[in-house]
């Protein structure tokens, strides 16, 4: 924990974050320290995360979040991403999209028990920073199978509220295709990886599989095409973008607090149910065994929200959009590990049994949506 130094315009900052959370309008802050959250963070256009505390003159005490961000090109990543790539990274990753729709009045429109963090203050002063003041938000409920089904619920319900076309106008969102995901990481990167016969040799990667995922990756590859066509004709609404389970807390008063609207976006009805169902088993704090029941509480949820707002969303147009975003986000990159070179031994031989559990689950989905 570091202490924030004194400077007019620092102090001056602390003190509209302060009079914010307070709902006071004359507190002042006495003394600041700074926490760097300590959970990995991948997104390229995340500069810092930090809880700060804020002592008062009063003598009491507020805790609040502080996200910044920046463009994707800051990021150290970019430097490895082939130039002819960088203007799509660039519109993939808006580094401004997060603090937008916390302006949109979204927020305000969200289908309760949803609800996002409230915002103390976005701050534009620096050049290529944004920083986004916010409520430290508790999270005091365990994990279950009811709590998976109330957050499906929950997306479902955003996701039925509006048209697509509806939320572009009210809103400003935008829509985002997973297409050039599947035609240029998943393309050329992991596929060709995982066209080597020494990939399917190391050790870890052989026993974590079964002796059909390769063949069922070579068919899933060849179906997505498809898939993505038939994305093109279900409906569309408002998707929180990385519905992982990381990103959502139950602080305990009955409401589901969605965090990190980064990527929230117009989007295929059903797709946010990939990485709420990737999110616990990709982190180890869910067993494999779950995944069946786990699955269906999700499914089963989401559509519940869904016709709580009378969306007319089919259950197969669901499975259709949360089988061709899943299989695309997660289901190609499942063995793959490039990125986790911190990762040896046991641990790295753990994070792939879990990830080919999920990828197994993801490949049976997407083949029977294919029907191939």
């Amino acid at each position: 924990m570091t202490p924030i130094t004194h400077d007019r315009r620092k102090d001056e900052l602390l003190a509209v974050v302060a009079r914010a959370a307070t709902e006071s309008a004359s507190v002042n802050v006495a003394a600041a320290v700074n926490e760097s959250l300590g959970h990995r963070v991948e997104n390229m256009t995340t500069a810092r995360l930090d809880r700060v505390r804020l002592t008062l003159d009063t003598g009491a005490a507020v805790t609040v979040v502080a996200k910044t961000v920046r463009p994707a090109s800051a990021s150290p990543a970019f430097a490895f991403i082939p130039p002819e790539h960088h203007q799509q990274v660039l519109e993939d990753l808006n580094w401004l999209d997060e603090p937008d729709v916390y302006r949109s009045g979204l927020g305000a429109a969200l289908p309760e028990p949803l609800r996002m963090p409230t915002v103390y203050l976005v701050d534009e002063t620096a050049d290529d920073l944004v920083a986004v003041w916010m409520e430290d938000v508790d999270d005091v409920v365990p994990w279950s199978l009811d709590r998976y089904r109330r957050t499906a619920t929950a997306l479902g319900a955003l996701a039925g509220r509006w048209t697509g076309s509806d939320a572009e106008v009210n809103f400003g969102l935008h829509r985002r295709s997973i297409e050039r995901l599947f035609f240029g990481k998943v393309t050329f990167l992991d596929l060709p990886l995982q066209a080597d016969d020494a990939f399917w040799a190391d050790p870890h990667v052989r026993a974590a599989v079964d002796n059909r995922h390769r063949s069922d990756l070579a068919r899933l590859a060849n179906a997505v095409p498809g898939l993505l066509a038939k994305l093109t004709t279900l409906p569309y609404g408002v998707c929180h973008g990385d519905a992982t389970p990381d990103n959502f807390r139950e602080p305990g008063d009955g409401s589901v607090v969605a965090l990190d609207w980064s990527y929230g976006h117009v989007g295929q009805v059903g797709s946010d149910l990939g990485q709420l169902f990737v999110g616990r088993f990709e982190s180890g704090a869910a067993d494999v065994d779950e995944i069946p029941a786990i699955a269906t509480a999700i499914l089963e949820g989401f559509v519940d929200g869904l016709t709580a707002e009378g969306s007319t969303a089919t259950l197969d147009e669901v499975r259709a959009a949360w089988a061709t975003h899943l299989a695309v986000r997660s289901v190609f990159s499942a063995l793959v590990l490039d990125h986790r070179p911190d990762l040896v031994g046991d641990a790295r031989a753990d994070l792939l049994f879990r990830r080919a559990a999920t990828a197994r689950f993801g490949l049976d989905l997407a083949l029977d949506v294919a029907g191939v």
